[in-house]
């Protein structure tokens, strides 16, 4: 869109200038939650809600810029994510109708590795911050918590891990093991999650139990090694051949999540026993 489209589209749109003011003279937010406006349309999006479920997080998503205009006017939220995507109006002509209106207004943009020219389109329409996309949720959320003017009245939760067969929730002790969900102790949990979040790591005893148990405490080793045992059991593990939780001798421990094992027939195996005995004969 030229700038002459853009100033007809201003013009023609004036409500949305009207709205936004009173939208930012209004009576206040809910200071505990931080209100997201997310401007995109994909897969991305689907995997961003589903992400930070249960975060203090107020999300609308709005795949047409065009459309987002009145939502921004509308809603006054704290935090615009604005993601490559068109329709009506380009994403880059949406920040710019924006910032002319709210210079202030953070505005978070998502481009993609081959966007040079996006993003430098986007630095020069005045985004606050322009970042990889598909998103990194962790760091997303942390830069989204920082822009909002509530930032200090607001307290992320740690981030599920999902590690495909194996998700782990990031506050409530439970996990789901391969779509099957299961309750956790409290102390398993937190061994649990250590682990998860270094996944394929190499890792002393000593750090598990500082980390876990805290460091200076009094809890002996053998403390440690029941509550492996216990997660072992519950994470479907061999505790003579671990899979998920290994013991490297002299060194510690080593979390990977295997794959599942194909199941084998009896029928199948039968038949094949057969067939061996067939032609060794």
């Amino acid at each position: 869109m030229t700038s002459s489209m853009v100033n007809a589209w201003e013009s023609d749109n004036s409500q949305f200038h009207a709205r936004r003011r009173a939208c930012m003279s209004g009576t206040g937010k809910v200071h505990h939650r931080v209100a997201v406006l997310l401007v995109d349309n994909g897969e991305e999006v689907g995997q961003f809600v589903k992400a930070i479920e249960g975060q203090p997080v107020e999300l609308h998503v709005c795949a047409e810029p065009a459309e987002a205009l009145l939502y921004v006017g509308r809603l006054c939220p704290d935090v615009v994510i604005l993601g490559p995507g068109g329709g009506l109006l380009d994403p880059i002509d949406f920040l710019t109708i924006v910032r002319t209106d709210d210079p202030q207004l953070p505005i978070v943009v998502g481009a993609g590795a081959d966007s040079a020219d996006f993003t430098v389109r986007a630095h020069h329409a005045g985004a606050s911050a322009v970042i990889p996309r598909p998103y990194r949720v962790r760091e997303l959320l942390a830069l989204v918590n920082s822009l909002s003017p509530t930032a200090h009245q607001v307290e992320l939760r740690p981030l599920a891990i999902d590690l495909g067969r194996l998700r782990v929730d990031g506050a409530v002790p439970q996990m789901w093991l391969d779509g099957k969900l299961i309750d956790l102790p409290p102390m398993e949990f937190l061994l649990l999650r250590f682990f998860a979040e270094r996944l394929g790591a190499l890792i002393t005893r000593q750090e598990v139990l500082d980390a876990v148990w805290g460091q200076g405490s009094s809890v002996r080793s053998n403390t440690l090694n029941v509550h492996i045992m216990r997660l072992r059991k519950r994470l479907g593990d061999d505790d003579q051949n671990p899979r998920w939780i290994r013991s490297v001798r002299g060194l510690g421990f080593q979390f990977s999540v295997p794959e599942i094992e194909p199941v084998t027939r009896p029928e199948a195996a039968g038949a094949a026993s057969g067939v061996s005995e067939e032609f060794a004969g």
